[in-house]
């Protein structure tokens, strides 16, 4: 059998990542110190055989979610050191020293803390440009040099290993400069926040995107000759060409995860990472081996053969045919068969709506507080709602509305999910539109983590263990089942729930002389009685 992939291991009480070193970088890397990311915070670890690091969490589901992140990380990061280092332009430093100064004014854009804060930070930046970061230090050009490099450096190297770029040593210091400049301008957004002024921040479009970067760090896959290509660069290439174009459609990290997670399970496997060498038989192999290992479900193995399978039509794509031009390499490889589960055991009961419901109440994470309502009373899922600004809530004489959109980069599962959305009664009553009226304008009332954390919530804390119930979707079929016992319209009901077929004759969706009636048929679903 060959290797499988890496899991969470549990030592002591919490789980960690443990994952051996690739063979061709191992020597190279020994000894080397690197900032991973675990939980969306950088860790320092110390390269050896293996690259080991806590999870921080004894929870089973949550060390899986930051397992994901790390290890996907880690492949990026090994693809770029297998890569030669080359020379960035002008516009690209300059692009990767504003992409610093938008993630700074982004950490503190809800909390920036106090005036007096700020007012240090900007003091002591000023203090490192003439090499006084050290009080009793005598100002010189290499004291400057080394003042910048003590207080900037540490940033700089930790968001280019997250961003998994490299850059020549001699470059380092220029882009420190440049860091300098684009700081000072986050620290004084920042304070004007801290002192109440919100305007828009107008600096960042000075700043090339980094998207400008991304061609140093990964060919695209229509620069290198088909059988050179790997699984690491297809995907890139796919990120890349989602997110070009004014009304694009970028790919959700998860959603990349979940390819990279597939394609490093089978390079793993076969041990090898060019996809011109790919054949049915080692595919059919690595499904059979991940049966006969019986860690996975039938139905994940299926995803994982899938998954795979996508990632080699993107090579075939991108190459223009040049890559597989008879046919699919694996188009013979079949998924195993899986018993599927019943959409009523999927669907969250009546019991575990109001345990949940209840539990939400108590909350303060708004989407925690919010979402499992706002689920309830539409059947949404949870990744349609959490897009949600405080823009997209809208009223149409006394009733209020929400529309699900892919405009402003949010993404929706297919066009029939464009739809606006009634706020049911219950949700009035609740405070949502208080709620949401308090809200700052122009960005997401909920965080982009917000599908995982309600997961991790509702298995942990309200203590809903029951393993058939989906939470993204749980809600849907308790939804369309009351709008059934209420009498709402099949109409208003597909159309309310994104399952309409889009077609002209189905009323909803045209304009708005149609909501008010809309609302009306909301109005007709039963409240979750929560006094049982």
């Amino acid at each position: 059998m060959g290797l499988s992939m890496p899991t969470p291991i549990r030592i002591g009480p919490n789980y960690y990542l443990r994952v051996r070193v690739p063979s061709d970088l191992k020597d190279r890397l020994k000894g080397v110190t690197m900032s991973v990311p675990v939980n969306g915070r950088p860790r320092e670890v110390r390269i050896g055989e293996f690259v080991k690091v806590s999870l921080d969490t004894a929870k089973a589901s949550t060390a899986k979610i930051r397992f994901a992140e790390t290890y996907d990380f880690l492949q990026r990061y090994w693809a770029m050191k297998r890569m030669p280092v080359e020379r960035l332009t002008h516009k690209q430093l300059v692009a990767l020293a504003g992409a610093i100064r938008n993630a700074f004014v982004a950490a503190f854009e809800d909390e920036p803390g106090g005036p007096a804060l700020w007012m240090n930070v900007l003091d002591t930046n000023a203090a490192a440009r003439v090499g006084r970061v050290n009080p009793l230090a005598i100002g010189g050009e290499s004291q400057k040099t080394a003042g910048l490099s003590q207080r900037f450096g540490p940033i700089v190297d930790a968001f280019l290993a997250h961003q998994c770029v490299q850059i020549h040593t001699d470059q380092r210091a220029r882009l420190i400069e440049l860091v300098v400049d684009s700081l000072d301008d986050a620290a004084m957004v920042t304070l004007r926040r801290a002192e109440g002024d919100y305007s828009p921040d107008t600096g960042a479009a000075k700043y090339p995107p980094l998207e400008v970067v991304r061609p140093k760090t990964s060919s695209p896959a229509g620069d290198q000759s088909a059988d050179r290509l790997t699984f690491e660069g297809v995907i890139d290439t796919q990120v890349s060409n989602k997110a070009a174009g004014k009304d694009a459609a970028p790919m959700k990290d998860a959603t990349v995860r979940k390819f990279r997670l597939a394609a490093a399970e089978f390079v793993a496997f076969r041990g090898s990472d060019l996809i011109s060498t790919v054949t049915a038989h080692e595919a059919d192999r690595w499904k059979r081996a991940m049966l006969s290992e019986g860690k996975l479900t039938n139905n994940t193995i299926g995803q994982r053969i899938q998954n795979l399978k996508t990632v080699i039509q993107w090579a075939r794509e991108q190459t223009l045919g040049a890559l597989f031009p008879d046919a699919h390499p694996l188009q013979l490889v079949t998924t195993p068969d899986a018993a599927p589960v019943a959409s009523e055991d999927r669907t969250f009961t009546l019991d575990e709506a109001r345990t949940t419901l209840l539990a939400a109440r108590k909350e303060k994470k708004p989407e925690l507080r919010w979402l499992p309502w706002m689920c309830a009373y539409s059947g949404a899922r949870i990744n349609e709602v959490a897009q949600l600004r405080r823009e997209d809530f809208f009223q149409v004489g006394d009733d209020w509305f929400y529309q699900l959109t892919t405009k402003g980069g949010k993404s929706l599962k297919n066009r029939n999910s464009i739809r606006k959305v009634p706020v049911h009664p219950a949700l009035i009553d609740e405070g949502l539109i208080d709620f949401v009226k308090s809200c700052a304008a122009g960005k997401r009332i909920f965080p982009p983590r917000s599908q995982p954390n309600i997961s991790e919530w509702l298995r942990g804390d309200v203590g809903i263990k029951r393993a058939e119930l989906a939470p993204n979707h749980g809600w849907r079929h308790l939804f369309e089942d009351r709008c059934v016992a209420g009498g709402v319209l099949d109409k208003a009901r597909l159309y309310i729930t994104g399952r309409s077929t889009g077609s002209s004759d189905e009323g909803y969706g045209r304009s708005q002389a149609l909501l008010p009636g809309l609302a009306t048929e909301m109005a007709k679903v039963p409240r979750i009685d929560l006094e049982r």
